[in-house]
């Protein structure tokens, strides 16, 4: 049942046999064009992910933010955007809308991933592996599902965002 069910779940990357993902590398989530997105792609490389709302009160900060780091990209930072309709229904988007909004925001260059959920059954495969490693729980609202995963695939929450550009900058050196 498990395994007919998962077939139908656009996020249903994870092995429907209920283990769990070992490495962030296993991942593989759809962008917002659809496409398979293999996240062995970015060993070697520092990721920071977030779930969005472009009609948030923190979507000024956050958007700010993620400008800030997607600028780091050449020297080995990735960001990756998950859109989330979650909370207030505050992302109510289409993924080519979202992907607008981004690029209004400066954000170039970011890996911008479906609407999906981050909490529940439907919960996608990035936040589950998160949650199951034990870096994140349930995630509350939006911008509050910060992650940042080091060059060896070494993923840890974001405890305090005004030191997270220092952080990943020296992640990248490292």
């Amino acid at each position: 049942f498990l395994s007919i069910c998962s077939a139908f779940n656009p996020f249903s990357a994870l092995k429907a046999s209920g283990s769990s993902t070992a490495s962030f590398y296993e991942i593989v989530e759809k962008d917002g064009s659809g496409k398979n997105v293999k996240f062995d792609q970015f060993k070697g490389k520092v990721v920071y992910g977030v779930n969005v709302a472009s009609r948030c009160g923190y979507t000024a900060s956050g958007y700010a933010m993620l400008e800030k780091i997607a600028k780091m990209k050449n020297d080995g930072v990735e960001v990756m955007i998950f859109p989330c309709n979650q909370f207030g229904a505050q992302e109510p988007g289409t993924d080519a809308e979202i992907a607008n909004f981004c690029a209004l925001k400066g954000v170039e260059g970011a890996n911008i991933f479906q609407k999906g959920d981050v909490n529940g059954a439907n919960t996608r495969p990035t936040y589950k592996f998160l949650k199951e490693k034990g870096i994140l729980g349930n995630v509350d609202w939006n911008f509050q599902g910060k992650f940042v995963i080091d060059k060896s695939g070494n993923p840890s929450a974001v405890k305090n965002e005004r030191d997270l550009p220092k952080l990943i900058s020296k992640l990248a050196k490292a």
